[in-house]
């Protein structure tokens, strides 16, 4: 009869399964996601308070894992089929946000002849501290993100047009 009620609890070693199966998939996300180390923890340290993924709860592998993939995570096997891509590919929710943040870097790149790059909005998201990459921010924060952008682009244009104006005054 002992016997059989400890047939019906979960074991120790199937929760540990789970444990060791989450920790797994949560550095297959973080090499998909290609996050450095700092930043893999930083994001860690903001969801759960711990610094090491063998530190979670089941509960927090979760929560750790919906975020990495609303992050765009994705399996190092769907990473190989996108060959060539340097982010990952933005859920669902996101895409239209990263297509208006492409917008508004190509806006910049045309109203300043500089390149403006995914690398000038991370700067941004940084600074801000939304996040350490436009991929890893939510969608409220990359509206945010948007903008932000807009307001750089108009302030910039702004500044071409006053700065014509002079030269042609001085002319």
């Amino acid at each position: 009869m002992a016997a059989d009620r400890t047939h019906h609890r979960p074991s120790t070693l199937s929760i540990e399964v789970r444990r060791r199966n989450g920790i797994k998939a949560i550095k297959a996300a973080q090499r998909a996601l290609d996050l450095d180390d700092a930043t893999y923890r930083a994001m860690l340290a903001t969801l759960t308070g711990k610094t090491s993924a063998t530190e979670l709860s089941l509960a927090q592998i979760g929560r750790v894992l919906d975020h990495l993939n609303r992050a765009g995570g994705v399996s190092p096997k769907a990473k190989a089929r996108a060959a060539g891509r340097t982010r990952p590919v933005p859920a669902q929710d996101r895409a239209a946000l990263m297509a208006e943040v492409h917008g508004w870097l190509n806006e910049l790149q045309r109203i300043t002849g500089k390149e403006h790059t995914l690398r000038y909005a991370d700067a941004i998201a940084k600074r801000n501290g939304w996040g350490e990459t436009v991929d890893l921010v939510s969608p409220q924060d990359l509206h945010a993100l948007v903008g932000a952008l807009a307001r750089t682009a108009r302030h910039k244009a702004y500044q071409a047009h006053e700065r014509l104006q002079r030269e042609a005054g001085g002319v």
